[in-house]
């Protein structure tokens, strides 16, 4: 037995074919061949409910793959911006502490709880928080549930690394214990290293990281690392953020993509974020923008199409933190 085994693993070798009965060829730039990413790209896009339009987090909620960032939006704009959000169809809402518009989120929300468009059930709110240490993250996290007018946070992010991750953690660990918050994550940590970090000291695994994501900066490496903790990598400035926008609608295989498909620039972009596996929240303030936005369930890019958008990655990110 043990020599016939041997000889089957000889042939099997000499074949090219893995233990899992696959064979790969791996190209010299990333190791890894475009069919075999564009197969990757399928499994983490599996995991997303094209009909709903939801991905089942690890913390055993669902979460919309597609709503509106706020960045930037004054309290007065978001308020409005957010509730043509939920008009149009949109479920998840992002902001942060650092926007300083949750008072204009919270009141988008109730104007649209109180019309009649969705109940606070509908709405998945996210939030981020800087915490510095334990103390300040555990009422920094009661003001945003008072600024946003809500009981709960559906989803809290610590914004970027600082000097007490672990504390902040624990403090949000606690509230979610406490019920102020139903899932928890991280946001701008972009290496396995910083992720171990965060894991090394988390009970409660994250649930998102969300991060800067766009044509020429897809980090496939990290999503596809952190796929094993049942951890989603969601897209800030999916369209390159401003003062790059126009250099992404304009790329050429975007506008080629365009025409094909009868879609916005805007549009190709969006469904190839949802196609690769990442949630996505473009900002907008223009209401027919947003209507525009979510419009992105109506077709399906090409495997050939895909794997066109994935060869534009030039590994450059536009922000530093």
């Amino acid at each position: 037995m043990k020599r016939s085994a041997c000889l089957l693993m000889i042939v099997l070798l000499l074949l090219g074919i893995s233990a899992c009965g696959t064979s790969q060829q791996k190209s010299p730039e990333d190791g890894m061949s475009t069919d075999t990413r564009a197969e990757e790209d399928e499994t983490q896009s599996s995991q997303f409910d094209f009909e709903r339009k939801t991905v089942m987090l690890n913390s055993g909620y669902e979460m919309p793959i597609i709503g509106l960032g706020t960045w930037t939006l004054n309290d007065d704009a978001a308020e409005n911006s957010v509730y043509h959000a939920l008009k149009s169809g949109m479920r998840l809402i992002d902001t942060a502490r650092y926007y300083g518009n949750e008072v204009g989120v919270g009141k988008g929300i109730k104007k649209a709880i109180d019309g009649g468009i969705v109940s606070r059930e509908d709405v998945f709110i996210t939030s981020k928080i800087y915490g510095g240490n334990y103390e300040r993250a555990r009422g920094i996290i009661d003001d945003a549930l008072a600024d946003l007018d809500v009981e709960y946070i559906d989803l809290l992010l610590i914004h970027q690394p600082g000097a007490d991750d672990k504390g902040v953690y624990k403090a949000m660990e606690e509230a979610v214990k406490d019920g102020k918050l139903r899932s928890i994550g991280i946001s701008n940590y972009y290496t396995k290293e910083q992720v171990d970090e965060v894991l090394s000291f988390a009970t409660i695994t994250p649930a998102i990281i969300q991060n800067e994501n766009h044509l020429y900066y897809q980090n496939t490496e990290l999503q596809d690392y952190v796929s094993q903790y049942g951890i989603v990598i969601e897209s800030w400035y999916p369209f390159g953020g401003r003062g790059h926008t126009s250099d992404h609608f304009n790329n050429d295989v975007i506008l080629e993509l365009a025409a094909k498909y009868n879609k916005t620039s805007a549009q190709i972009i969006l469904r190839w974020h949802l196609q690769a596996g990442f949630i996505v929240i473009p900002g907008s303030s223009d209401t027919k923008h947003i209507a525009e936005n979510f419009d992105v369930f109506d077709f399906e890019l090409s495997k050939e199409d895909m794997q066109k958008i994935q060869a534009l990655d030039r590994h450059e990110r536009y922000e530093n933190w």
